[in-house]
């Protein structure tokens, strides 16, 4: 089974779908932040052109038309926060931090990059050594197991050898033994005839 090492594509792959997924979420909150901006921004503007002191039926009024205009203003404040999100983007302080956070976001991409490029090198290398090692190892194993396999296979056979040569010789004497014995029993049992032509 190989084993597979991550490579720089696979970090930028992921960090694709990362980004994609983070700007997927923050449009979803985009408009309702743009529009909280813009609320406060009105709301802001509307403060200062109140009078020092108005009336408590005045207050309620106008309370009620900021109400009803922010209900129907929804998009417009969206709009007025990001025309202030872009007015904040385009202050030279902001824009300077914010070039800078791109231009350290590009610098550990390339980093990450060169990194797991470099451990991907080590681990393949490291998994060619291991694998070469192993090659090795079973290589001498087996020639170990190959030549003491021949030599038991050369002890059994002499063994064998000598167990047959053994078994041989014993077979031979009780065959030598056997064919005596008969012929002593034969003889004792056999009728005078046979006896006297049997010893001559």
């Amino acid at each position: 089974m190989a084993i597979a090492l991550p490579t720089s594509a696979d970090v930028r792959k992921a960090r694709s779908e990362a980004n994609k997924f983070v700007s997927s979420q923050y449009d979803l909150v985009r408009t309702p932040v743009l529009a909280w901006i813009g609320a406060n921004d009105l709301a802001l503007t509307k403060l200062r052109e109140l009078p020092e002191r108005l009336s408590r039926e005045e207050l309620r009024k106008r309370a009620d038309e900021v109400a009803e205009q922010a209900r129907e203003t929804y998009d417009e404040w969206a709009k007025r926060g990001e025309v202030t999100v872009d007015r904040i983007r385009t202050q030279p302080s902001v824009d300077r931090a914010l070039r800078s956070v791109k231009d350290a976001d590009r610098r550990v991409e390339k980093q990450v990059e060169t990194l797991v490029d470099q451990a991907h090198d080590v681990g393949e290398d490291l998994l060619g050594r291991v694998s070469v090692e192993t090659r090795s190892i079973g290589e001498k194993t087996a020639r170990r197991t190959q030549k003491v396999a021949r030599e038991a296979a050369a002890n059994v056979s002499k063994a064998s050898d000598d167990l047959a040569g053994e078994i041989r010789e014993a077979g031979d004497e009780a065959a030598h033994e056997t064919r005596s014995a008969s012929r002593k029993a034969a003889n004792r049992t056999a009728p005078a005839r046979t006896r006297a032509s049997a010893s001559k």
